[in-house]
Formats: C-alpha cells, sequence, structure tokens
C-alpha cells in the first residue's frame, strides 16, 4: 500500500479529531478552519484506503480502522516532537554525549564535583569518563576521541584550548613508621637525600618535570626511582613502590585530595615550600557548544571552590568530608582513625 503522501498534518488532524470526537471542537484545537479539517482527514483516509470514522448528523465514532491507527499517530508524533526537540537541545549543548578524560590523581575530589554540578546543571547530557595519561588525553582530544581533557600539565598546546581549573599543592606520601611520619609539614631538607618514587616520565612529562624541577630546586638531591608498574600514577598499585614505601626506604608525591583515605601503613604530608600543579581542562578548538556548557560549569565550581585561590591552605580536605582521616595538627596518619 502506498504511503507517499501521507504527512504529519494529516496525523495530527486525525488525532485531533478522535480525541474530540467533534470536527468543530478540533479545528478550534488546532487553529484552523474546519473545512480545512475536514479536507485532511479525507485525505488521510483517501491515502490509506480506509475509513477512519464513522459520521452521522449527530456523532462522530472511530472506526475499528481508526482505532488501530490511533495509538500509533499519536506514537509517530510524540517521537517527532522528541527529536525535534532533542537535537536542539544537542544544538544548545544541553544534550548529547561527553567523552571526558581524567588522570588518577583527580578521582577522589575533583572529578565527582565536576560530574555532580554538570549533572545538577544538564541532566540530559550524558558524560563518559575515561582514565587516561596526560600523553594519551591530549592526543586522543587532538583525534577527537575525547572531547575534554583533564590532566595536570604545566602548559597546554597551542592547537588547542584550555584553561586552568586548580591549583593544588602536592605533598609526599611516607611509611606510617618512617621516622618523619611523625611530622605534619616536611621541607626539602628533610628529604634532601632520600630516595624520591615517582611514575614514569613519559607517561606524564609536564607533571613530572613539575615536581622534579620543584623538589630539585628547593634542595632534594636524592635518587629518583621510575614506578615499575607502569599503568598508574598511584604508588600503592606498585608492588615494588609500595614495599620500599612502607619500609622507609623511599618516598613518594601524591596529593592529599587523591586518596579517600591513604592506604594503611602510610600517611600523607604537606612540604613547604609548597608546589602548586595546576589541573587544565583542554579541547579541540571549534568544539560544539556542549563542550563550552561543561567547561563554565567546571570554571563556576572551581571559583565556589577556590580552587585557584593563592592562599588556599595544602590541606584541601574540608573536615566532615566523605575523605575524613587527614593529619591533623599532631600529624595523625590519613586513615588510622
Amino acid at each position: 500500500m502506498k504511503t507517499s503522501n501521507l504527512e504529519l498534518r494529516h496525523l495530527r488532524a486525525f488525532v485531533a479529531v478522535a480525541e474530540e470526537l467533534n470536527f468543530s471542537r478540533a479545528a478550534l484545537k488546532l487553529h484552523m478552519v474546519q473545512q480545512s479539517l475536514s479536507a485532511q482527514v479525507q485525505q488521510l483516509e483517501h491515502e490509506l484506503g480506509v475509513q477512519l470514522f464513522r459520521r452521522t448528523t449527530r456523532r462522530v465514532e472511530l472506526s475499528e480502522a481508526g482505532v488501530a491507527l490511533l495509538e500509533h499517530a499519536r506514537s509517530i508524533l510524540q517521537s517527532v516532537t522528541t527529536a525535534v526537540e532533542e537535537t536542539r537541545r544537542t544544538a544548545a549543548g544541553e544534550s548529547g554525549r561527553l567523552v571526558v578524560s581524567y588522570t588518577p590523581t583527580l578521582v577522589n575530589e575533583t572529578l565527582p564535583r565536576l560530574v555532580g554540578a554538570v549533572h545538577e546543571r544538564w541532566p540530559s547530557l550524558s558524560l563518559q569518563m575515561v582514565e587516561m595519561w596526560q600523553t594519551e588525553s591530549i592526543e586522543s582530544v587532538r583525534a577527537g576521541r575525547v572531547d575534554v581533557g583533564m590532566a595536570r600539565p604545566a602548559h597546554v598546546a597551542d592547537d588547542l584550548e584550555s584553561v586552568r581549573l586548580r591549583d593544588e599543592p602536592i605533598g609526599v606520601v611516607l611509611g606510617q613508621g618512617h621516622p618523619l611520619a611523625g611530622r605534619s609539614v616536611l621541607t626539602m631538607d628533610d628529604l634532601a637525600s632520600s630516595t624520591l618514587a615517582i611514575w614514569p616520565r613519559q607517561f606524564s612529562p609536564d607533571f613530572f618535570d613539575q615536581v622534579v624541577d620543584s623538589f630539585r630546586g628547593h634542595g632534594f638531591c636524592g635518587p629518583i626511582q621510575e614506578f615499575e608498574y607502569l599503568t598508574s600514577a598511584l604508588f600503592h598499585r606498585d608492588p615494588a613502590a609500595r614495599a620500599q614505601i612502607a619500609a622507609g626506604l623511599a618516598f613518594s608525591v601524591a596529593f592529599e585530595t587523591q586518596f579517600d583515605p591513604v592506604p594503611d601503613g602510610f600517611v600523607w604530608r604537606a612540604v613547604e615550600p609548597a608546589t602548586l600543579i595546576p589541573v587544565q581542562l583542554y579541547w579541540r578548538r571549534g568544539a560544539g557548544a556542549a563542550v563550552h556548557r561543561f567547561v563554565d560549569v567546571a570554571l563556576e565550581v572551581s571559583a565556589s571552590e577556590g580552587w585557584l585561590s593563592a592562599s588556599r591552605p595544602a590541606a584541601s580536605i574540608r573536615p566532615g568530608s566523605a575523605a575524613a582521616g587527614v593529619p591533623d595538627e599532631a600529624g595523625r596518619a590519613l586513615g588510622s582513625h
């Protein structure tokens, strides 16, 4: 059966009459003259080759064919309305899907705050979160596999748009039995000849260089040992590094916010002078509206949390937060409660 001339206006006219069972009221509902409405219903009946209504001088009733069509017609019209609305929301950046990459050190505080805020503001915008090293993340953004990257490079290449989201002081992780573990704040003099266990430079070169250059510049002269387990920046996922740090033979670097809490047997301590490491958001030039909505919300979160405040203290987890267990003034170990 041919339906090449079937139009949405025919279905709208049919549904209006089917719901009102009165051509005059249906015409008023659609803001059209009754003659035009009747013509559209007749065109639909002719196109389908069936009678959709039984008409008398007193009443209008749906035929069996009309009853069968009504549910489908409503579904078609609703699908079209939904498609139009979804298309417009996507074009405006209010809907759709974004792929966002992040580094492991952002999992426990920065990432949840952003994801929660974006979902609250734009609930129809779906976020697919992917953990990546900095180098892979930047290349994935360039290639279009990732829409927004979030990592800790000192600078982002000129071919990408970027914005600084946060400055976060990096501290050190020691074994709980380490002689320095009882102090709440350490200096480079305290760590000068110790072994620094850190991720391989190739996976996050800017982050690596920021840490090492700052530590060297403030008097650290000990050896540097790169992790053997290459898939994570978290020291406790590397068995050899974990054993060395636990035994007091090495220390690692970490942000207080990346643990919830610090693994048993270890402590996190602030270091002075503080080394502030930036968190950057970056995306391709000419990105769609959804990317900019994500970035706008991220900057609002950054401002409300004071993430770029130069006076922000080293301990960035607020008392009573989900990551309770931070060292207090007496230097108690994280996770020891």
